[in-house]
């Protein structure tokens, strides 16, 4: 096993995301059940105990007015830090909070100037001396179904065991259909998603973020698996579809901030 240092960014010789001024305005799995030898699959690998922890530093909570979800750190202009998230986790409005690793609350701002298409993607800033982690970013053109990943969240009934509220769940990928589904959910896993875990990282063993948690497996309303295009799946994959999660793949981020 190789232990990576936690300190990392996120691709940031090749985007750059805007900074604006800021008013003041299921299974718990710890340690993670990961393979103890990983030999045979792709890449580097890191250690289990590096991989929860860095889960943990670049995962926040976000508090949108009533509401609340999950957000990625993805970087930091001087003080200022940018947080990914889902659209739906802040669409109920102002004001927004961060919760940084370490506990402390931060007042946030929705950054609407990115071109998402319909993508259920937001962007948060605040500001912050503090030197919290910033999450590594990869694309999912090395994914493959079975592959194992982890994802992080905080669910809004956190387990009684976990202090911090932070909850880690351990799955693999199931689909990897070649288009999305509309609000851009492309990555299929076998993860446990709770409520509240919208917009938190999903990572492969590298601890690099591949996808951003978005759906939960089995929804309580409507057909949320229709593709862009208006076709729909077919249906010898409706059952596996509909028991997994469904993540968006970091790469629309991506070409979302760069439009």
């Amino acid at each position: 096993m190789i232990g990576l240092p936690l300190t990392f960014v996120a691709c940031a010789s090749y985007w750059l995301l805007p900074m604006q001024m800021l008013s003041p305005s299921e299974c718990v799995v710890n340690p993670l059940m990961l393979p103890p030898k990983i030999s045979q699959l792709r890449g580097r690998q890191v250690a289990q105990d590096s991989l929860y922890e860095r889960s943990r530093a670049i995962t926040v909570k976000v508090k949108a007015s009533r509401n609340g979800g999950s957000g990625i750190l993805v970087q930091r202009q001087g003080q200022i830090y940018s947080v990914l998230t889902n659209r739906h986790v802040v669409n109920v409005g102002a004001p927004y909070v961060i919760q940084t690793p370490d506990g402390r609350s931060h007042p946030a701002n929705l950054v609407k100037k990115f071109d998402f298409r319909g993508n259920d993607l937001a962007i948060l800033q605040f500001r912050s001396k503090a030197p919290y982690a910033i999450a590594s970013l990869t694309n999912t053109n090395h994914l493959l179904e079975g592959d194992p990943v982890i994802s992080a969240g905080f669910p809004l009934e956190p387990p009684p065991n976990q202090a911090n509220g932070l909850l880690i769940t351990v799955g693999k990928i199931s689909l990897l259909p070649p288009k999305a589904f509309i609000g851009g959910y492309q990555i299929g896993y076998t993860n446990l998603i709770h409520q509240g875990m919208s917009g938190g990282p999903v990572l492969n063993l590298r601890g690099e973020v591949v996808g951003i948690n978005s759906l939960r497996a089995y929804p309580l309303w409507g057909d949320p698996y229709i593709f862009q295009d208006g076709s729909k799946p077919p249906q010898a994959q409706r059952k596996t579809i509909i028991q997994s999660s469904w993540a968006i793949p970091i790469e629309t981020f991506q070409a979302g901030i760069r439009r």
